[in-house]
């Protein structure tokens, strides 16, 4: 039978998987930790390494204590979805909800009330937003690229790596990062690539490697199902009379009688065709092939707009000078379209972003600005273990995300040092509040804004935490402790920074994930309930089963 756990023992259960969660992530904060060793026993091999909070919460799948595992899997899907989006902030997200419900709940159980106490802690979270929007500053120079790196990775060879990379492309442009040999390793290309499959290996049949070279192509690009031989006859024709090299057929799917065409084609040696497959996602096919249109100077020709393969015209068609394909993706160096119309769609999808708060349509944006500029990376992680290069994988790709998010919306000084100067605004909110519950959430908040930099002051071994606190305050804005040197400096000019997106988003996810913790009457244990291996809740289809009210 299911159960049902009522207050006030709801808070109490919430809260012991919070700390036991947090208390899991907070002690890899600051430059002077070291990373946790995840013993596994379905992975083969050496342990593995973590040093990332949201990587952390994502590997605990389940507490032995019910009612507590509650608790920690609200937590876990917060730091997750910290982690996916900027690659930072984890920690910080993970001590303002433990502060913050911890601090909510004693409020409560003295007689509060849940629902306005959220509401005003909501309002204080708005004012600490203001404050640190005050304090954000862009990232100019490939030397504060450099700090802002080392600030998040602490490895001087990546820092510099990637500092050099995002310099050479911008922010939006892909970096891929694979796994490399005993030595970090860069690789720069031209042009613009895009996700894709081939339908069938002929094309690369007697081709040294796994890609293959298209010079002067005309590209076809549609969503078209082909399977209209003739059609394909007369569209061949027409690009080799037009003097065409090749031509690429971009299309949803490829028939047997069409894939049998191709190998016969494939034996003339002054002509190649080749077919691609989008793949992705359905929103992320769609941008794909608007790019590709604009790239080329081709049109997108779409079976619900009433084209078809027989009715195809030279204009319709895409060029390129030089392009690519594999296995896995197809590329083109020198399209043939309009640079100027090329240049126009980007400032559009640039102000889209900058406007748009919805994760899933930046991300596509983010991918269609970097692939119309053009150029991406790779970069190589090195290491001498499987554990070390899968560490220092994670750590790149994470410290690009974060990157990413700085180089787009500023940088804060890090540290802490940010939110403590958060405090003075909460503090004459405190002054000037009458209601209870306003002046509750902000004392609340208060403790909030200082845990960060309390947590990364005992991580560091410091005996008086409160005492560099209290100094820090008094100091002008973007001082704070330099753990290594154990003084108080100017974190900017040391290079100790964190991203704004990524701080302010550990802010909202925190404080706002605990307000709506704080709001929770009950817990349903679900009779055997699946288990959540990715963050997100258990599937929606799941019984809750009978239940049984304790």
């Amino acid at each position: 039978m299911a159960r049902v756990l009522s207050q006030p023992h709801t808070r109490k259960a919430l809260k012991a998987g919070i700390d036991t969660l947090a208390g899991a992530i907070i002690p890899t904060m600051g430059p002077l930790t070291g990373p946790v060793a995840l013993d596994d026993s379905t992975r083969a091999g050496s342990p593995e390494l973590l040093d990332d909070g949201g990587t952390i919460a994502r590997r605990i799948l389940q507490l032995e204590d019910r009612d507590a595992d509650v608790g920690a899997m609200l937590l876990r899907e917060t730091l997750w979805r910290q982690r996916e989006r900027y690659g930072d902030g984890a920690a910080t997200a993970a001590a303002l909800y433990q502060t913050v419900f911890a601090e909510g709940q004693r409020f409560i159980s003295a007689g509060g009330d849940a629902m306005l106490l959220r509401k005003a802690l909501e309002a204080g979270l708005k004012i600490m937003l203001d404050d640190l929007g005050r304090q954000v500053r862009p990232v100019k120079t490939q030397e504060e690229c450099e700090r802002l790196a080392l600030s998040i990775c602490g490895d001087h060879d990546i820092a510099a790596a990637l500092a050099d990379i995002f310099d050479a492309l911008g922010p939006h442009q892909p970096i891929e990062v694979r796994e490399g040999g005993r030595e970090l390793a860069q690789e720069f290309f031209l042009g613009a690539f895009w996700e894709s499959q081939v339908p069938s290996n002929i094309v690369f049949e007697g081709v040294i490697g796994e890609r293959i070279e298209l010079q002067n192509t005309a590209w076809l690009i549609s969503d078209f199902e082909l399977d209209d031989l003739g059609a394909l006859v007369e569209l061949v024709t027409d690009a080799y009379q037009a003097g065409f090299d090749s031509l690429a057929i971009v299309a949803k799917s490829f028939s047997e009688q069409i894939l049998a065409a191709q190998g016969a084609n494939s034996r003339m040696e002054d002509f190649k065709l080749v077919y691609i497959e989008p793949t992705g996602l359905v929103d992320e096919q769609e941008a794909g092939l608007e790019d590709l249109a604009l790239i080329t100077g081709g049109r997108v020709l779409r079976a619900i707009a009433g084209h078809s393969p027989d009715a195809v015209r030279r204009d319709m068609i895409g060029k390129s000078e030089l392009a690519w394909v594999d296995r896995n993706r197809f590329g083109i160096i020198a399209g043939g379209g309009d640079e100027t119309a090329v240049k126009r769609e980007i400032g559009v999808l640039e102000s889209t972003y900058e406007s748009s708060d919805d994760e899933r349509r930046q991300l596509v944006l983010r991918t269609r600005i970097g692939r119309l500029r053009g150029g991406s990376a790779v970069l190589y992680a090195a290491g001498s273990s499987e554990s070390e290069m899968t560490y220092q994988t994670e750590l790149i790709r994470r410290t690009i995300a974060a990157m990413r998010a700085a180089l787009l919306e500023g940088t804060l000084p890090g540290g802490g040092t940010a939110l403590l100067r958060c405090v003075e605004g909460l503090r004459e909110g405190i002054a000037a509040s009458a209601d209870s519950h306003e002046r509750a959430a902000l004392q609340i908040l208060v403790k909030a804004a200082e845990a960060p930099c309390r947590m990364l002051l005992a991580n560091a071994g410091h005996e008086a935490p409160g005492v560099v606190l209290d100094a820090l305050q008094s100091e002008a804005n973007g001082a704070g402790f330099d753990l290594r040197a154990g003084r108080i400096v100017d974190m900017r000019e040391e290079g100790v920074v964190d991203s704004a997106a990524a701080l302010r988003a550990a802010l909202r996810n925190g404080i706002g994930g605990a307000a709506l913790a704080l709001t929770v009457e009950c817990i349903v244990h679900r009779v055997n309930p699946p288990l959540a291996i990715e963050p997100g809740g258990l599937p929606s289809e799941a019984d809750l089963g009978n239940i049984e009210l304790k």
